[in-house]
């Protein structure tokens, strides 16, 4: 055998190596970034659905609002029940049919974030954000809160940038709805103030330094006044009897009842909650009201 051929066969010999070596090394890496694009272009398509079942579930909420307003005053009792009945049955079915697609949208976020590599940190807190918003809006209020106010910890503990304060102040946004939507519900369910108003306040704090910040900063005027907005709602809620409360609609991204039972932040086993709007997110370039939340 002439020394080109052995060389020839040794080098053939080696590329399985190579192949190997390329696979549970970088190939694994690449592969990894693939299916969780993949995952990603999913998660998108099922947020637009979950977002269109959200409309339809708030149209239906408008209805049954409107059903009681108008038969209030209805002397046939029997045909103002049967109304409300079915009004209420509508709006049950969409919100349940909205809330199943957003626990959807956050088990596929996850299933993303599962396949994201370690040194994509950027990457991954963007993820654990959608995951969060999503969980919120399924109805997992709390746990989506809870989600949300670790990514709030960790992104006040890494390095300023201006994509790093852009996404603080886009969780801080998300979490402070997360707490109003929480307290809001609670309140409808008949919860004691105790159980309540630590949420309420927590939302109205977030809120405050959202619209103190977006003001330090120069922020357009309508803005500030929209982050003010959100703080006098919340403090409405506070204030509001219990039968007006009623009468007012849900925000438009809120659940109609929270899933799940989970722990809310700050009551977990083993973890103390930091008092909201201290220290955890100075820099923050400013901010706009929770818009389509409301």
């Amino acid at each position: 055998m002439t020394l080109t051929r052995r060389i020839g066969w040794m080098v053939w010999a080696l590329v399985p190596v190579v192949v190997l070596a390329y696979h549970f090394g970088p190939g694994q890496v690449l592969m990894a970034r693939d299916v969780a694009l993949t995952r990603y272009q999913e998660a998108i398509q099922l947020e637009q659905a979950a977002l269109e079942l959200q409309r339809r579930a708030y149209a239906r909420h408008l209805d049954t609002i409107e059903v009681r307003r108008t038969t209030f005053l209805s002397e046939d009792e029997e045909q103002r029940e049967r109304k409300l009945a079915e009004a209420t049955e509508q709006e049950r079915e969409a919100y349940e049919a909205a809330a199943d697609q957003w626990q959807i949208v956050a088990e596929t976020y996850e299933h993303v974030m599962e396949r994201l590599p370690d040194e994509d940190p950027e990457t991954m807190a963007r993820m654990q954000w959608a995951k969060g918003r999503a969980m919120v809006r399924s109805g997992a209020v709390w746990d989506g809160a809870a989600e949300l106010d670790d990514l709030l910890f960790d992104l006040s503990e890494s390095a300023s940038s201006p994509e790093s304060d852009s996404l603080m102040r886009a969780t801080r946004e998300e979490l402070a709805a997360a707490y109003y939507f929480g307290a809001r519900l609670l309140r409808l369910q008949g919860k004691p103030a105790d159980q309540w108003r630590p949420e309420a306040r927590r939302a109205r704090q977030h809120f405050r330094y959202l619209a103190e910040a977006a003001s330090r900063e120069g922020a357009d005027p309508e803005v500030v006044r929209g982050l003010e907005d959100n703080v006098e709602r919340t403090i409405n809620l506070e204030q509001m009897d219990h039968s007006e409360l009623e009468g007012q609609p849900l925000p438009r991204q809120s659940p109609r009842t929270a899933r799940g039972g989970g722990p809310r932040p700050g009551r977990r086993a083993g973890i103390t909650q930091r008092p909201p709007g201290e220290g955890d997110a100075r820099g923050a370039n400013g901010a706009g009201p929770i818009g389509p939340g409301w």
